[in-house]
Protein backbone atom coordinates (compact mmCIF):
# COMPACT_ATOMS: atom_id res chain seq x y z
CA UNK A 1 0.00 0.00 0.00
CA UNK A 2 1.14 3.75 -0.89
CA UNK A 3 1.67 5.73 1.92
CA UNK A 4 -0.47 8.33 0.68
CA UNK A 5 -3.56 6.01 1.06
CA UNK A 6 -3.26 4.74 4.41
CA UNK A 7 -4.68 7.99 5.46
CA UNK A 8 -6.57 9.41 2.82
CA UNK A 9 -7.53 6.24 1.40
CA UNK A 10 -6.73 6.70 -2.28
CA UNK A 11 -6.53 10.89 -2.43
CA UNK A 12 -3.88 12.24 -3.75
CA UNK A 13 -1.14 14.91 -2.65
CA UNK A 14 0.79 17.44 -4.97
CA UNK A 15 3.47 19.94 -3.59
CA UNK A 16 4.21 22.44 -6.17
CA UNK A 17 6.84 25.06 -6.65
CA UNK A 18 6.07 28.17 -8.51
CA UNK A 19 8.82 30.70 -9.75
CA UNK A 20 12.42 30.70 -8.89
CA UNK A 21 12.27 30.73 -5.32
CA UNK A 22 9.36 28.06 -5.48
CA UNK A 23 11.22 25.99 -7.86
CA UNK A 24 14.24 25.96 -5.86
CA UNK A 25 12.56 24.43 -2.85
CA UNK A 26 10.41 21.70 -5.19
CA UNK A 27 14.53 20.73 -6.81
CA UNK A 28 15.81 20.93 -2.66
CA UNK A 29 12.75 18.01 -1.61
CA UNK A 30 13.37 16.17 -4.91
CA UNK A 31 16.95 15.64 -3.81
CA UNK A 32 16.48 14.64 -0.10
CA UNK A 33 12.85 14.05 0.16
CA UNK A 34 12.54 9.80 -0.06
CA UNK A 35 8.98 8.52 -1.55
CA UNK A 36 7.65 12.15 -1.94
CA UNK A 37 4.22 13.00 -3.20
CA UNK A 38 3.42 14.45 -6.51
CA UNK A 39 6.47 17.01 -7.02
CA UNK A 40 5.78 19.58 -9.75
CA UNK A 41 8.11 22.87 -10.83
CA UNK A 42 6.05 25.67 -12.78
CA UNK A 43 7.94 28.32 -14.40
CA UNK A 44 7.89 30.88 -17.21
CA UNK A 45 11.37 30.57 -17.68
CA UNK A 46 12.60 27.34 -19.78
CA UNK A 47 15.84 27.37 -19.01
CA UNK A 48 15.90 27.82 -15.33
CA UNK A 49 12.89 25.18 -15.26
CA UNK A 50 14.98 22.70 -16.89
CA UNK A 51 17.21 22.73 -13.87
CA UNK A 52 14.33 21.30 -11.67
CA UNK A 53 14.87 17.42 -10.81
CA UNK A 54 11.43 16.73 -10.30
CA UNK A 55 8.12 14.02 -10.77
CA UNK A 56 6.39 17.18 -13.21
CA UNK A 57 7.45 20.56 -14.55
CA UNK A 58 5.57 22.80 -16.43
CA UNK A 59 6.14 26.03 -18.79
CA UNK A 60 3.15 28.57 -18.94
CA UNK A 61 3.02 31.48 -20.54
CA UNK A 62 4.81 30.26 -23.57
CA UNK A 63 3.17 32.79 -25.92
CA UNK A 64 3.31 36.20 -23.65
CA UNK A 65 6.93 35.41 -22.01
CA UNK A 66 8.75 33.67 -25.24
CA UNK A 67 10.12 30.93 -23.25
CA UNK A 68 11.43 33.90 -20.46
CA UNK A 69 11.37 34.82 -17.29
CA UNK A 70 8.99 37.96 -16.23
CA UNK A 71 11.30 40.50 -15.89
CA UNK A 72 10.32 40.93 -12.35
CA UNK A 73 6.93 42.09 -13.67
CA UNK A 74 3.85 39.93 -11.24
CA UNK A 75 1.05 41.30 -14.52
CA UNK A 76 2.88 38.65 -16.81
CA UNK A 77 3.19 36.24 -14.48
CA UNK A 78 -0.53 36.31 -13.98
CA UNK A 79 -0.75 36.56 -17.71
CA UNK A 80 0.90 33.42 -17.86
CA UNK A 81 -0.74 31.61 -15.77
CA UNK A 82 -4.18 32.40 -17.38
CA UNK A 83 -2.66 31.74 -20.58
CA UNK A 84 -2.51 28.08 -18.86
CA UNK A 85 -5.46 27.79 -16.63
CA UNK A 86 -7.53 24.52 -18.24
CA UNK A 87 -3.68 23.02 -18.45
CA UNK A 88 -2.99 23.95 -14.84
CA UNK A 89 -6.79 22.57 -13.85
CA UNK A 90 -5.95 19.17 -15.21
CA UNK A 91 -2.97 18.89 -13.59
CA UNK A 92 -4.65 18.85 -10.22
CA UNK A 93 -7.31 16.94 -11.14
CA UNK A 94 -8.03 14.31 -8.28
CA UNK A 95 -6.07 15.40 -5.93
CA UNK A 96 -7.45 16.34 -2.95
CA UNK A 97 -4.44 18.47 -1.24
CA UNK A 98 -2.19 20.51 -3.12
CA UNK A 99 0.99 22.62 -1.61
CA UNK A 100 2.18 25.72 -3.29
CA UNK A 101 5.15 26.92 -2.19
CA UNK A 102 6.71 30.16 -3.76
CA UNK A 103 8.65 33.35 -3.23
CA UNK A 104 6.48 36.72 -3.17
CA UNK A 105 8.36 39.69 -4.39
CA UNK A 106 9.49 38.11 -8.26
CA UNK A 107 6.87 37.89 -11.27
CA UNK A 108 6.02 34.70 -11.57
CA UNK A 109 5.93 33.37 -8.06
CA UNK A 110 3.92 36.64 -6.79
CA UNK A 111 1.77 36.35 -10.54
CA UNK A 112 1.30 32.96 -11.23
CA UNK A 113 1.29 31.48 -7.32
CA UNK A 114 -2.63 32.80 -7.14
CA UNK A 115 -3.93 31.59 -10.82
CA UNK A 116 -2.16 28.45 -9.72
CA UNK A 117 -4.24 28.28 -6.35
CA UNK A 118 -7.32 29.13 -8.31
CA UNK A 119 -7.04 26.73 -10.53
CA UNK A 120 -6.44 23.52 -7.98
CA UNK A 121 -9.42 24.66 -6.15
CA UNK A 122 -11.62 24.85 -8.88
CA UNK A 123 -10.47 20.77 -9.50
CA UNK A 124 -11.48 20.40 -6.21
CA UNK A 125 -8.54 20.49 -3.88
CA UNK A 126 -7.63 21.63 -0.80
CA UNK A 127 -4.65 24.27 -0.93
CA UNK A 128 -1.84 25.45 1.29
CA UNK A 129 0.15 28.11 0.52
CA UNK A 130 3.91 28.59 2.02
CA UNK A 131 4.97 31.76 0.83
CA UNK A 132 8.48 34.26 1.85
CA UNK A 133 8.26 37.37 1.94
CA UNK A 134 11.74 39.35 0.63
CA UNK A 135 14.47 40.42 2.33
CA UNK A 136 14.58 44.37 2.95
CA UNK A 137 17.78 44.59 1.26
CA UNK A 138 15.54 42.89 -1.85
CA UNK A 139 13.89 46.71 -1.75
CA UNK A 140 10.51 48.37 -1.47
CA UNK A 141 9.19 47.92 -5.09
CA UNK A 142 9.48 43.86 -4.54
CA UNK A 143 7.94 43.99 -1.12
CA UNK A 144 5.20 46.17 -2.64
CA UNK A 145 4.41 43.76 -4.74
CA UNK A 146 4.92 40.91 -2.30
CA UNK A 147 2.54 42.50 -0.12
CA UNK A 148 -0.30 42.61 -3.07
CA UNK A 149 0.24 39.21 -4.30
CA UNK A 150 -0.16 38.31 -0.61
CA UNK A 151 -3.23 39.73 -0.66
CA UNK A 152 -4.20 37.63 -4.07
CA UNK A 153 -3.17 34.58 -2.63
CA UNK A 154 -5.34 34.67 0.75
CA UNK A 155 -8.57 35.53 -1.54
CA UNK A 156 -7.38 32.09 -3.54
CA UNK A 157 -6.24 29.52 -0.71
CA UNK A 158 -7.56 27.92 1.77
CA UNK A 159 -4.26 28.38 4.16
CA UNK A 160 -1.18 30.98 3.38
CA UNK A 161 1.27 30.21 6.09
CA UNK A 162 3.90 33.78 5.90
CA UNK A 163 7.70 32.82 6.54
CA UNK A 164 9.30 36.23 6.47
CA UNK A 165 12.34 36.15 5.12
CA UNK A 166 13.81 38.77 7.25
CA UNK A 167 12.96 36.70 10.65
CA UNK A 168 15.04 33.77 8.76
CA UNK A 169 18.00 36.22 8.65
CA UNK A 170 17.53 36.79 12.38
CA UNK A 171 17.48 33.03 13.21
CA UNK A 172 20.42 32.48 10.68
CA UNK A 173 23.05 34.83 12.85
CA UNK A 174 24.89 38.12 11.65
CA UNK A 175 27.57 36.11 10.07
CA UNK A 176 25.10 33.94 7.57
CA UNK A 177 26.52 34.64 3.77
CA UNK A 178 23.27 35.10 1.13
CA UNK A 179 23.51 31.27 0.36
CA UNK A 180 22.98 29.93 3.67
CA UNK A 181 20.14 32.45 3.96
CA UNK A 182 18.23 31.15 1.20
CA UNK A 183 19.09 27.61 1.85
CA UNK A 184 17.49 27.89 4.85
CA UNK A 185 14.13 29.74 4.08
CA UNK A 186 13.96 26.56 1.63
CA UNK A 187 14.72 23.96 4.44
CA UNK A 188 12.10 25.92 6.28
CA UNK A 189 9.65 25.82 3.19
CA UNK A 190 10.56 21.97 3.26
CA UNK A 191 9.86 21.03 6.87
CA UNK A 192 6.91 22.73 6.91
CA UNK A 193 5.47 20.88 4.01
CA UNK A 194 6.97 17.48 5.20
CA UNK A 195 5.80 17.56 8.53
CA UNK A 196 1.90 18.19 7.35
CA UNK A 197 2.26 15.32 4.80
CA UNK A 198 3.61 13.16 7.25
CA UNK A 199 0.78 13.18 9.37
CA UNK A 200 -1.19 12.59 6.66
CA UNK A 201 -0.27 10.19 4.62
CA UNK A 202 1.28 7.26 7.90
CA UNK A 203 -0.62 6.26 11.12
CA UNK A 204 0.91 7.73 14.24
CA UNK A 205 1.11 7.52 17.42
CA UNK A 206 -1.63 10.18 17.55
CA UNK A 207 -3.12 10.93 13.99
CA UNK A 208 -3.99 13.81 12.50
CA UNK A 209 -6.39 13.73 9.80
CA UNK A 210 -7.61 15.07 6.82
CA UNK A 211 -11.14 16.15 7.83
CA UNK A 212 -9.32 17.54 10.84
CA UNK A 213 -6.64 20.15 8.77
CA UNK A 214 -9.88 21.21 6.60
CA UNK A 215 -11.56 22.46 9.76
CA UNK A 216 -8.74 24.40 10.64
CA UNK A 217 -7.94 25.81 7.48
CA UNK A 218 -11.62 27.01 7.39
CA UNK A 219 -12.03 28.14 11.08
CA UNK A 220 -8.79 29.86 11.47
CA UNK A 221 -9.28 32.39 8.51
CA UNK A 222 -6.80 31.71 6.08
CA UNK A 223 -3.80 33.51 7.24
CA UNK A 224 -1.39 31.91 9.74
CA UNK A 225 2.54 31.17 11.10
CA UNK A 226 4.44 28.79 11.30
CA UNK A 227 7.77 27.39 13.37
CA UNK A 228 10.22 25.11 13.36
CA UNK A 229 12.72 23.82 15.84
CA UNK A 230 14.77 20.38 15.90
CA UNK A 231 16.44 19.00 18.90
CA UNK A 232 19.15 15.77 19.39
CA UNK A 233 20.43 13.55 21.45
CA UNK A 234 18.99 13.12 25.27
CA UNK A 235 17.46 16.68 25.59
CA UNK A 236 15.96 16.18 22.35
CA UNK A 237 12.60 17.48 22.92
CA UNK A 238 13.24 20.59 25.38
CA UNK A 239 15.61 21.66 22.20
CA UNK A 240 13.42 21.18 19.55
CA UNK A 241 10.32 22.99 21.21
CA UNK A 242 12.63 25.80 22.20
CA UNK A 243 13.95 26.13 18.74
CA UNK A 244 10.41 26.13 17.98
CA UNK A 245 8.57 28.80 21.12
CA UNK A 246 11.59 31.34 20.58
CA UNK A 247 11.68 31.32 16.25
CA UNK A 248 11.91 34.98 15.01
CA UNK A 249 9.30 33.56 13.11
CA UNK A 250 6.71 33.35 15.98
CA UNK A 251 8.43 36.72 17.41
CA UNK A 252 9.97 34.73 19.91
CA UNK A 253 6.69 33.33 21.14
CA UNK A 254 4.55 36.53 21.41
CA UNK A 255 2.77 35.93 18.17
CA UNK A 256 1.97 32.17 19.78
CA UNK A 257 0.18 33.34 22.99
CA UNK A 258 -2.03 35.75 20.73
CA UNK A 259 -2.94 32.97 18.63
CA UNK A 260 -6.93 31.12 19.02
CA UNK A 261 -5.58 28.17 16.67
CA UNK A 262 -2.51 26.17 16.94
CA UNK A 263 -1.50 23.17 15.18
CA UNK A 264 1.00 21.24 16.17
CA UNK A 265 3.10 18.25 14.18
CA UNK A 266 5.73 16.33 16.52
CA UNK A 267 8.46 13.79 13.96
CA UNK A 268 10.99 11.66 15.96
CA UNK A 269 12.29 8.24 14.86
CA UNK A 270 10.81 5.03 16.47
CA UNK A 271 12.63 5.94 19.79
CA UNK A 272 10.62 8.85 20.35
CA UNK A 273 9.16 8.17 24.06
CA UNK A 274 5.69 9.25 25.10
CA UNK A 275 6.63 11.45 27.86
CA UNK A 276 8.25 13.57 24.91
CA UNK A 277 5.52 14.37 23.44
CA UNK A 278 4.06 15.02 26.74
CA UNK A 279 6.29 17.49 27.16
CA UNK A 280 6.63 19.23 24.21
CA UNK A 281 2.27 19.57 24.60
CA UNK A 282 2.67 21.06 27.87
CA UNK A 283 5.48 23.88 26.83
CA UNK A 284 2.97 24.92 24.28
CA UNK A 285 -0.35 24.72 26.32
CA UNK A 286 2.04 26.98 29.22
CA UNK A 287 2.84 29.60 25.89
CA UNK A 288 -0.96 29.85 24.72
CA UNK A 289 -3.88 31.13 25.85
CA UNK A 290 -6.26 29.08 27.93
CA UNK A 291 -8.97 29.12 25.41
CA UNK A 292 -6.70 27.97 21.90
CA UNK A 293 -8.05 25.56 20.09
CA UNK A 294 -5.07 22.93 19.76
CA UNK A 295 -4.80 20.41 17.65
CA UNK A 296 -1.67 17.97 17.28
CA UNK A 297 -0.41 14.54 15.67
CA UNK A 298 2.85 12.77 15.77
CA UNK A 299 4.51 10.90 13.44
CA UNK A 300 7.33 8.41 13.37
CA UNK A 301 10.17 8.76 10.92
CA UNK A 302 12.97 5.81 10.98
CA UNK A 303 15.09 7.90 9.53
CA UNK A 304 14.64 10.56 12.58
CA UNK A 305 16.37 8.27 15.23
CA UNK A 306 17.71 10.10 18.18
CA UNK A 307 16.05 13.33 16.59
CA UNK A 308 12.74 15.23 17.63
CA UNK A 309 11.46 18.22 15.47
CA UNK A 310 8.33 20.30 16.56
CA UNK A 311 6.56 21.97 13.35
CA UNK A 312 3.79 24.83 14.81
CA UNK A 313 1.01 26.29 12.47
CA UNK A 314 -0.43 29.31 14.38
CA UNK A 315 -3.72 31.53 13.21
CA UNK A 316 -4.94 34.67 15.88
CA UNK A 317 -8.70 33.50 14.48
CA UNK A 318 -10.68 31.12 14.90
CA UNK A 319 -14.53 30.83 14.09
CA UNK A 320 -16.56 27.91 14.65
CA UNK A 321 -17.59 26.58 11.45
CA UNK A 322 -21.52 26.75 12.88
CA UNK A 323 -20.74 30.59 13.23
CA UNK A 324 -19.35 30.13 9.23
CA UNK A 325 -22.29 28.39 7.44
CA UNK A 326 -24.81 30.87 9.65
CA UNK A 327 -22.89 34.04 8.19
CA UNK A 328 -22.48 32.34 4.84
CA UNK A 329 -19.11 33.18 5.16
CA UNK A 330 -15.95 30.62 4.23
CA UNK A 331 -13.53 32.33 5.60
CA UNK A 332 -12.82 36.06 7.02
CA UNK A 333 -11.53 39.05 4.44
CA UNK A 334 -8.39 38.73 4.06
CA UNK A 335 -5.30 39.99 6.57
CA UNK A 336 -3.17 42.89 5.70
CA UNK A 337 0.31 41.74 4.36
CA UNK A 338 3.03 41.85 7.17
CA UNK A 339 5.39 44.44 7.12
CA UNK A 340 8.88 43.46 6.29
CA UNK A 341 10.19 44.07 10.11
CA UNK A 342 7.39 42.07 11.61
CA UNK A 343 5.15 39.17 11.71
CA UNK A 344 2.42 40.19 13.90
CA UNK A 345 0.25 41.76 11.49
CA UNK A 346 0.38 38.49 9.61
CA UNK A 347 -1.56 36.49 12.30
CA UNK A 348 -4.05 39.81 13.55
CA UNK A 349 -7.75 38.71 12.94
CA UNK A 350 -9.93 40.22 10.45
CA UNK A 351 -11.71 43.93 11.39
CA UNK A 352 -14.68 43.01 13.20
CA UNK A 353 -17.56 44.63 10.47
CA UNK A 354 -19.86 47.02 12.90
CA UNK A 355 -23.38 46.05 12.62
CA UNK A 356 -24.69 48.67 10.48
CA UNK A 357 -28.02 50.18 11.70
CA UNK A 358 -31.39 49.20 10.75
CA UNK A 359 -32.58 52.12 9.35
CA UNK A 360 -36.58 50.58 10.07
CA UNK A 361 -35.93 50.76 13.81
CA UNK A 362 -32.86 53.13 14.08
CA UNK A 363 -34.15 56.58 12.67
CA UNK A 364 -33.15 59.98 13.85
CA UNK A 365 -35.84 62.33 15.98
CA UNK A 366 -38.25 64.59 14.68
CA UNK A 367 -37.64 67.88 17.01
CA UNK A 368 -40.34 70.24 16.43
CA UNK A 369 -40.94 73.78 18.29
CA UNK A 370 -39.79 73.25 21.91
CA UNK A 371 -41.93 74.76 24.53
CA UNK A 372 -41.51 76.49 27.33
CA UNK A 373 -44.24 75.33 29.27
CA UNK A 374 -44.87 77.57 33.06
CA UNK A 375 -41.86 80.01 31.36
CA UNK A 376 -43.33 80.92 28.61
CA UNK A 377 -43.82 84.21 29.61
CA UNK A 378 -39.99 84.61 31.18
CA UNK A 379 -37.98 87.10 29.44
CA UNK A 380 -35.76 84.55 27.40
CA UNK A 381 -31.66 84.61 28.19
CA UNK A 382 -29.59 86.54 24.92
CA UNK A 383 -26.41 85.85 24.30
CA UNK A 384 -25.18 87.42 21.36
CA UNK A 385 -28.04 86.03 18.88
CA UNK A 386 -29.02 82.51 20.60
CA UNK A 387 -31.78 81.96 23.18
CA UNK A 388 -29.84 80.33 26.09
CA UNK A 389 -33.20 78.57 27.13
CA UNK A 390 -33.09 76.19 24.12
CA UNK A 391 -31.03 73.42 24.94
CA UNK A 392 -27.56 73.40 23.22
CA UNK A 393 -28.07 69.99 21.19
CA UNK A 394 -31.32 71.90 19.26
CA UNK A 395 -29.36 75.44 19.08
CA UNK A 396 -26.28 73.28 17.78
CA UNK A 397 -28.40 71.35 15.52
CA UNK A 398 -26.90 67.66 16.58
CA UNK A 399 -29.15 65.11 15.23
CA UNK A 400 -30.36 62.55 17.88
CA UNK A 401 -30.60 58.56 17.22
CA UNK A 402 -33.69 56.42 18.82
Amino acid sequence: MKASETIMGKGRIGVVGVGGGGCNTIGSMAAHWENAPSLIAINTDAQSLGAVACNTRLQIGKRITRNMGTGGDSKIGRLAADEDFSTLEGLFSGMDLVFIVCALGGGTGTGAAPVVARAAQEAGAMVIVFATIPFTFEGDRRMSQARQGLVELREQADVVIVIPNQSLLAASGAQATAEEAFQQADYYLSMGVFAIWKLLTQRNIINLDFATLRMVARCSGGGSLFSYGEGKGPQRAAEAIHAALHSPLLENGESLADSESILVSILGGPDMGIREVESIMNTIKAATRIDAHIHMGTAIDDAWQDTISVTIVASRYWKEENEAEESGEEKPDADPAPDSDSTATALSPPPKKRKRRNSETQSQLVLGGISKGLFKDVQPTIVGTEDMDVPTFIRKHVTVDK
